[in-house]
């Protein structure tokens, strides 16, 4: 069946390696003999999910062969997943584009409020990697998405950078304010005497308060 729908749609097997405008082109031509199911089939999110897994899973090999650290291993497993979120996202913009241009969602997410894409593709496509209190990014990402539904691990782990952003406003205001009243006791007893500290350009303001930038070196004639 698979080799009469290929000798349908004239797909042949390539032995090189599929860049971007290639990957555009085979999409396409699946759309146009095959139909959206088909496509939709193709690049389902769990199958996007499932390479992803399968490319940390041989990363994971990797390591315990030991031809990587550990450092490695994180910073290439946040490049995996990273990158299928960034894919998964962009599919998601083109997905509306074609199917459903005036979606009330994606609108308001490229209308220039408060909606962006991101949130959108948290939405409908999958969270992500999410983020320490310490600011380090985590191996474990979010799978699904909200709309989905999401599982007890990956509750725990959303409301704790949810819990972490309002924990660092209300940490930082104070902070603010601390160093603010630091910085006026500091500088409070500090008087300026000299009309010339040396500097190599200086202001300049005549009667008129028309302030103009002077070099000491360059003659100057006063108003």
């Amino acid at each position: 069946m698979e080799v009469l729908m290929a000798e349908r749609a004239n797909l042949v097997f390539h032995n090189k390696a599929i860049d971007e405008t290639a990957m555009k082109q085979l999409i396409s031509k699946l759309i146009e003999h095959f139909g959206m199911a088909y496509r939709s089939h193709i690049l389902d999110q769990g199958w996007l999910i499932q390479d992803a897994e399968q490319q940390s899973l041989i990363l994971e090999k990797h390591h315990h062969y030991g031809n990587v650290n550990a450092v490695e291993k994180l910073r290439q497993s946040i490049e995996i997943w990273h990158a299928t979120s960034e894919y998964l996202q962009k599919e998601m913009n083109s997905n509306f584009r074609m199917t459903d241009p005036f979606n009330p969602v994606h609108i308001m997410s490229f209308s220039g409020a408060r909606g962006n894409a991101s949130q959108v593709h948290q939405l409908v496509g999958m969270r992500g990697l999410m983020s320490y209190p310490q600011g380090q990014m985590t191996d474990l990402p979010i799978q699904t998405n909200l709309r989905k539904g999401l599982s007890l691990t990956e509750y725990i782990i959303s409301c704790y950078e949810a819990h972490k952003g309002v924990v660092d406003t209300a940490v930082r205001t104070s902070d603010a304010g601390y160093l603010t009243c630091r910085l006026v006791e500091v500088v409070q007893h500090i008087v300026v005497r000299r009309t010339n500290c040396g500097t190599a350009r200086i202001p300049r303001v005549n009667r008129k308060l028309d302030l103009h930038w002077i070099s000491p070196e360059l003659p100057h004639l006063s108003p």
